[in-house]
This record gives structure tokens, C-alpha cells and sequence, in this order.
């Protein structure tokens, strides 16, 4: 660690940008995927910015091209925005296209800007952790197929962001995108016999309802989780490997979210709500889930006023409505945040 106040923010800026800092005038989308901003002094810009991988994952080999394009067009400079989309600068017209061109030929689409899909980004899902309920980054994939018409080519409302996550914590930014996916555990774990050589008051204290209680039995004390009191969040399961989902593989899924944005502007920023309460895990294609993001897409670019985001649209048409112009079920529970009480009511059809 190196001692010291942190560097300025300009020291890791293009030097146009650096030169023209707090001086942009305007900015204007000149071909998708590609920007036009013009200073006070009359200095252009122009940003090009391409999709990643859903889960931002990339070969050692994939970076050093990405690179040697930065290196070529932009002085090295390049970077990463919080949907992990890439954004070059350069200084022309004529390079923002070359630039176009063989970012396309590596395999990364140019656009998702206007009322376009802007990024559809997840976690790591079951690579990487222990309380994913989904595949992530499948998921992610199966929609980005279905959804790439709309990053650069067929126009939409309003920009449309989407996000998937392996379990209901959203590490992969849901809950604040206009569409999102969250897996969700819909059973009650158990407890094996070697739970007994975990950190056991840790293990308690890793539920945030209080479930999980501490009993003594013939003088030596045993982890007892009270099912009436679990959500299935999972959390216990990072806290001690002898707590366990019996059969996730048959009872885990996910659950569809609208009408989340981290903007400021209009309404200001909004948490995504539940519509569909539960889908399963049909990998790898993912159809009934793929389907139903398209349906609510497809109602909401007919019914939507131009620059109406979807958190937007429900505000104007109202929750009731939105139901029943895409003919998706309803459930009380929809509106809330779920739990497994909730949803097993769902799943075994009675609805209450």
C-alpha cells in the first residue's frame, strides 16, 4: 500500500478530455454506439462504445487486442463504465468508424445508447459463488440473444437496461435495472451432522431473520434452523458448509423484477418490483423466461411514450394495467418482496 493523499482523477484521463474538463457544450449521438461531444473551444470528441461478455469475462488474449485497438486509435487510453460496456476516445469522425469496424470483426457489437438496450450485465453466478440459485451468466446470455436486435438496430422508448443475479443479494446490479433477474432458493436448507465443526454463534449470526437458534442436547450444542421463520436466502450456506440445500437442482429458480433505474432524473431512482414470481431453471436456453422478458419488451415499446423508461410507463398506466395489457398472471404476492412462504403458495397454484 502506498502512503499518501489519493492521486487526482485527471491524472487518469485522455489528455482531450483532461485539456477540456467541466467545458463540454453539447453532445450528440452521431451513428449508434458512437458519440459526438464539442467543448467551449470548439475541441471534439468522439466516444465508441461495444458490449461485453454478459459476466465481463475475457481471455488474457482478448484483452491484449482490446488493448492494442486503444493503444492504435486512442493514445492507450480506454474504459470500462459500471455496466462493463467499453468506451474508446478518439478525436474523428473517420476513426470512430475504423475503430467501429474492428471492434465488430473482434466479435464486440457497437451501440447500446438512445433508446436502445444500454447493457445487460450479471455476477458470476455458480463459477464463482455458494449461494447462487441460477446461472447467471446463462441466463444473461439466452436474453442477450434475444434482446441484441435492440442494442443497436430496432429502436425503443426509452433506454433499456437489464441485469441478472444469481441469488436475491442482485451482486449482479438488479433491483435498479428496468428488467431483472434473481434467482431465488425455494426450499428450507438443512443441517448435516459436520455443521457441528462450523463457527456456531458465527453461523447464527449470519441470518438476517433470526432463524437459525443454538440448541444444547445431551450437553453438546447443535445449529436447529426454524422453518417457520427462513426465507431460503442462503446466507447460511456461505457461513458453514454443513448447512445445505437438499435438492436445489429440482426447487431453485428465479424470479422476474421491472421497473428498477439508478437514474436521478424524472422520478428519481426507483427499486425494481417482482411481476413473475417464480420460473425454473430450464437450461440453457431458458425459453419460458426468455419469452416473458420479450412480451413485457414488446408492450411496453407499443404502449410507451418516446423517452418513457418502464419504471416510467407503470407510473403513468398504473400496475393493473400493465397486467393486463401483457396478459401476465397476477398473484398478491407479486407486488411484494418474496419469500418462500409466498412463493409456494405460487407454486402449488392456490394463489392466496
Amino acid at each position: 500500500m502506498v502512503d499518501g493523499p489519493p492521486r487526482p482523477v485527471a491524472n487518469f484521463l485522455p489528455p482531450v478530455i483532461r485539456e477540456n474538463y467541466g467545458q463540454w457544450a453539447s453532445h450528440s449521438l452521431v451513428a449508434p454506439g458512437i458519440m459526438e461531444h464539442v467543448s467551449k473551444t470548439g475541441k471534439k470528441v468522439y466516444t465508441v462504445r461495444a458490449a461485453d461478455p454478459p459476466n465481463g469475462r475475457y481471455s488474457t488474449g482478448t484483452i491484449r487486442k482490446i488493448s492494442a485497438l486503444a493503444r492504435k486509435y486512442c493514445g492507450g487510453y480506454m474504459r470500462y463504465t459500471q455496466a462493463v460496456n467499453m468506451e474508446f476516445f478518439v478525436d474523428s469522425p473517420e476513426k470512430a468508424q475504423e475503430l467501429k469496424r474492428e471492434l465488430e470483426a473482434l466479435g464486440f457489437p457497437v451501440g447500446g445508447w438512445g433508446g436502445h438496450l444500454w447493457n445487460l450485465t450479471s455476477c458470476a453466478g455458480f463459477l464463482h459463488c455458494a449461494l447462487a440459485a441460477t446461472d447467471a451468466p446463462s441466463v444473461a446470455q439466452a436474453l442477450g440473444n434475444a434482446m441484441f436486435k435492440y442494442y443497436r438496430d430496432e429502436e425503443l422508448p426509452a433506454k433499456l437496461s437489464m441485469a441478472v443475479s444469481g441469488c436475491p443479494s442482485s451482486c449482479g446490479g438488479s433491483f435498479l435495472t428496468d428488467i431483472s433477474i434473481s434467482g431465488i432458493h425455494t426450499e428450507i436448507p438443512i443441517v448435516l451432522p459436520s455443521a457441528k465443526a462450523c463457527d456456531l454463534q458465527g453461523t447464527t449470526q449470519s441470518c438476517p431473520v433470526g432463524a437459525i437458534q443454538l440448541e444444547t442436547v445431551d450437553g453438546e450444542r447443535h445449529i436447529a434452523i426454524r422453518k417457520k421463520l427462513c426465507i431460503g436466502c442462503g446466507l447460511c450456506l456461505a457461513a458453514c458448509s454443513g448447512i445445505v440445500f437438499e435438492t436445489p437442482e429440482k426447487t431453485d429458480g428465479h424470479v422476474i423484477e421491472i421497473g428498477g433505474k439508478a437514474s436521478v432524473s424524472r422520478t428519481g431512482t426507483t427499486m425494481g418490483r417482482v411481476v413473475v414470481p417464480f420460473l425454473p431453471n430450464d437450461a440453457p436456453h431458458y425459453p419460458v423466461t426468455v419469452k416473458t422478458v420479450e412480451r413485457i419488451v414488446d408492450t411496453w415499446k407499443k404502449d410507451a411514450k418516446k423517452g418513457e423508461r418502464i419504471a416510467d410507463w407503470i407510473d403513468r398506466i398504473g400496475w393493473e394495467k400493465f397486467y393486463r395489457k401483457t396478459k401476465l398472471p397476477f398473484y398478491e404476492q407479486s407486488m411484494e418482496t418474496l419469500d418462500i412462504r409466498g412463493i409456494m403458495t405460487i407454486k402449488d397454484s392456490s394463489g392466496r
